[in-house]
């Protein structure tokens, strides 16, 4: 049968368009910054006149589309695939739509599989962090790097190290970074205590088992949305296939 993946169709891929757009903003906002510098104010009064222009309406889109995308779009989709998640584990209908093969495990057991399916989204999530952190980390250096160069030549604007500084810091750059690892630790975290709950082989009558599948259920999803960072799609694709036949071996292992 088939994959079938409206969420992931209907509301992550808005979702993803308009984080690249939010990307093209924050680099022309951070250029323009940099421009505006460069030019004569009083040789060129129009032209700076001009970029000051754009740079407020580049900066009032941005903000614009910040709150499209945190407000709205970001908690929609993470609001959709969890009522998903919950409907798969539960047998019930929370939303009208159509997920086929999203989960892959044979559990009957409302919470038994629930947890099965949070401890799957769990292993994907932190596999997928992992491969965006190498990027990241290679990328944000490089960035630190350049702006310890341009601090130690003693000719830098501080105008424009100031303008650095700003893009450096900001939530898209190291900001990101930070949010990414803390996304990294608490699912490896969180990866180690399902691990630990399937491998102990205790009944999902027992109270004390059945409140451990909510805590962890909602740890996860209280951390997706505290870090709001948007997984790469182009990562899960190129590394599903063998990132699928690991997970099978796992669930194979903890008979689930």
């Amino acid at each position: 049968m088939p994959k079938v993946d409206t969420v992931g169709k209907n509301y992550y891929d808005p979702l993803a368009q308009m984080d690249a757009i939010g990307g093209w903003l924050f680099w022309a906002i951070s250029l323009l910054s940099i421009a505006v510098l460069f030019v004569d104010k009083a040789a060129y009064p129009i032209v700076h006149m001009a970029l000051q222009i754009v740079f407020l309406i580049f900066a009032l889109l941005f903000f614009l589309h910040g709150q499209i995308q945190n407000i709205y779009l970001f908690p929609r989709a993470e609001d959709t695939r969890r009522q998903e998640t919950l409907s798969n584990s539960f047998n019930v209908t929370l939303t009208h739509e159509e997920t086929v093969g999203y989960f892959n495990n044979d559990q009957t057991s409302p919470l038994r599989r629930l947890a099965a399916n949070a401890m799957e989204s769990v292993f994907f999530t932190r596999a997928i962090v992992r491969k965006m952190l190498r990027t990241e980390r290679i990328t944000t250096v490089g960035y630190l790097v350049i702006w310890f160069a341009l601090m130690a030549y003693r000719s830098t604007d501080l105008e424009l190290l100031g303008v650095a500084a700003q893009a450096l810091f900001s939530g898209e750059i190291i900001g990101r970074l930070i949010r990414l690892e803390w996304l990294r630790i608490r699912t490896e975290q969180l990866f180690d205590n399902f691990n630990r709950m399937f491998a102990g082989g205790q009944s999902i009558s027992k109270p004390i088992i059945q409140a451990q599948v909510v805590e962890f259920f909602t740890f996860y999803e209280t951390t997706k949305s505290t870090a709001g960072i948007l997984l790469s799609s182009k990562i899960f694709h190129e590394n599903n296939k063998a990132w699928t036949a690991e997970w099978e071996q796992i669930r194979a292992r903890l008979g689930i």
